[in-house]
Parts: structure tokens; C-alpha cells; sequence
């Protein structure tokens, strides 16, 4: 029980920081005025505010699963063919099909706007800590 969910946690955030960093930095080359090397910081705030917003929006559905597999309670103590500790989930597959079945495609996206509304400033802070610390040590 101690690493339930532990598969599909490092889905989501492999996919999510490919997402995060890919955007940020392909957002920050192309709004960056001409004949600068560095962006402004308000390209650095907007970069890393879509960025954030970007990722979670296209990982919702992964964490949404994922949240579904970490919180899945046994429903008896042993299964008795197996001796394992018995889940309402299969896999994680199987948590994507049920709950789409049971409650539609919009559960997957529930929070979404809460979620993106926390995640711009925050990215957008986080990224430019982020960009002037590699200034910083770089010299």
C-alpha cells in the first residue's frame, strides 16, 4: 500500500514537466523581442503562467486517475486466491474506464479552472526563480 499508485505518479509528472518545459521555453524564444538574448521579465511572468497552465491542463486526466488509484481503499483485508490485499481498481487502465464509464469524460476535467487559475501565478513566480538562479550560477 505504501507505493499505490506509484506507476502512474511518474507518468504523470514525466509528462507534465515535459509539458511545463517545453512550453515555457518555446513560449519565452518566441516572445522575446528581437535583438535580445534575454526576454523581459513580463515575457519570464507570461511564459511561466501559460507554461504551468498548459501542463495541467493536458495531465488533468493522468492525475485525476492517479489521485483515483493512491486513495483506492481495500474492500476486504485478503483476497483468497492471491493472498494480496484486494482494490476496487484493477490497474490503471481499468480506474480510466470505470470512472469514465460511471461518471463521463467531464470528470477528468472537474477543478480544471480552480487549478489553472492557481497555477499561472505560481508557475509564472516559480519559472522566473527558476531562469534567475541558472543567471545567478552561471556567473
Amino acid at each position: 500500500m505504501l507505493f499505490q499508485g506509484g506507476k502512474i505518479t511518474v507518468v504523470r509528472e514525466a509528462l507534465a514537466f515535459a509539458i511545463y518545459m517545453l512550453t515555457f521555453t518555446s513560449l519565452r524564444r518566441r516572445l522575446t523581442p528581437l535583438g535580445r538574448v534575454d526576454p523581459p521579465l513580463p515575457v519570464d511572468l507570461l511564459a511561466g503562467g501559460l507554461a504551468g497552465m498548459t501542463s495541467w491542463s493536458l495531465t488533468m486526466p493522468v492525475d485525476v486517475v492517479k489521485s483515483r488509484l493512491q486513495s483506492d481503499c481495500p474492500m476486504d483485508l485478503t483476497s483468497s486466491r492471491t493472498g494480496r490485499l484486494s482494490t476496487s481498481y484493477y490497474g490503471i487502465i481499468d480506474c480510466f474506464i470505470r470512472s469514465w464509464h460511471a461518471e463521463g469524460l467531464s470528470v477528468f476535467f472537474r477543478g480544471m479552472m480552480v487549478t489553472c487559475m492557481r497555477a499561472f501565478p505560481t508557475n509564472a513566480v516559480v519559472l522566473v526563480i527558476y531562469v534567475n538562479s541558472l543567471r545567478f550560477l552561471d556567473g
